[in-house]
């Protein structure tokens, strides 16, 4: 084993040390100085009642500092640039600064995610799987809007590690695609400071549920994927947006039948969750992973992540839908993932 891997593996495991949760479950982690906007703010302190009260402070390492990417105290879901139109269709650069474009070792783009915090990135099993053993061969760039403009100056880390639903409770199926649901830790944290093309994504708040998205909500999906089923090759271009209403589960099962076998593939215990139905609005081919992004309450300014891309029939055909991973369903999860240690 070489000095240099293991020097990697030890600063890796001094970044990764510093992460936990608030009194009131908010993740913080603990990032160099100058990676995260928030690490020149106040300090959180909660106070307990006791014989000897003494503040419960967020601490960190020597020379890191904490960051809140997630809930009210972070700066999640807002967009940094002005965005003049949302119209169907390819996006504005910056409109969608959560989006994360992933590429294998050959550096060809392998699928989509969305950043949660510097060190984490939400995206589909099925698009990561074949590098769970080897997660460096995962490279994940920030930024981006058209793929071909990637250089050296574009944000980027590799994997250090990639995280899927694999308990006998909820085991990810690789046919069926359900619990469909990875989180990519970095190797080296994602920059939040100065930018104006980045920013982390909101979870859905703590009272969400399996059905928070299953009433009918206009929400986005964004991504590099075909625009046409019958167009599966050839490189991504620029990523594209399409406005979607969510749906019932009912609704979206019916629109299924005789297309698919829906007690097999369609997840109906809260796990997936459906939107699109409209003609030529859907994802498509290459999209996997890509979040669905609905407003976060009554601020139409700002996202949550409700959905990420997994599995339709065709594209974009009226009455059909498209099937997603139902974030809220596995909101613990996510968060007890993020706020562990490398180990």
């Amino acid at each position: 084993m070489s000095l240099l891997y293991i020097s990697f593996v030890l600063v890796l495991l001094k970044i990764v040390a510093g992460q936990g949760k608030l009194p009131n479950g908010d993740p913080y982690f603990c990032v160099p100085p100058g990676i995260c906007p928030d690490s020149g703010g106040i300090d959180p302190r909660i106070m307990t009642p006791s014989a000897n009260p003494t503040p419960n402070l967020v601490t960190c390492p020597p020379g890191l500092a904490p960051c809140y990417a997630q809930g009210s105290m972070s700066n999640c879901g807002f967009r940094l640039l002005r965005i003049n139109s949302t119209s169907d269709g390819y996006a504005q650069t910056g409109a969608y600064p959560w989006q994360a474009f992933l590429t294998g070792p050959t550096g060809a783009y392998i699928g989509s995610g969305s950043l949660l915090s510097p060190y984490h990135v939400l995206t589909a099993t099925h698009k990561v799987l074949a590098y769970a053993r080897n997660a460096s061969q995962v490279t994940v760039f920030m930024g981006v809007n058209d793929p071909a403009l990637i250089d050296r100056r574009t944000p980027r880390s590799a994997a250090a590690r990639i995280r899927y639903l694999n308990t006998s409770a909820q085991p990810y199926n690789n046919l069926t695609l359900k619990n469909d649901i990875a989180i990519i830790t970095l190797a080296t944290p994602i920059s939040l400071v100065g930018q104006t093309l980045i920013n982390t994504i909101c979870l859905p708040p703590a009272s969400s549920t399996a059905m928070t998205y299953m009433t009918p909500q206009r929400c986005v999906v964004s991504g590099w994927g075909q625009i046409q089923p019958d167009s599966r090759t050839g490189v991504p271009t620029k990523l594209k947006q399409v406005a979607v209403n969510t749906t019932t589960l009912a609704r979206c099962a019916s629109g299924f039948a005789g297309r698919v076998n829906i007690d097999i593939y369609l997840d109906q215990t809260g796990g997936q969750l459906c939107a699109g139905g409209e003609a030529q609005k859907d994802a498509c081919f290459q999209d996997g992973g890509a979040p669905l992004t609905c407003g976060a309450g009554t601020t139409a300014s700002r996202f949550t992540v409700a959905g990420i891309v997994i599995w339709g029939k065709s594209c974009g055909q009226p009455g059909i839908y498209g099937v997603y991973t139902n974030v809220p369903f596995y909101r613990q999860w996510i968060i007890d993932v993020i706020t562990t240690r490398i180990s």
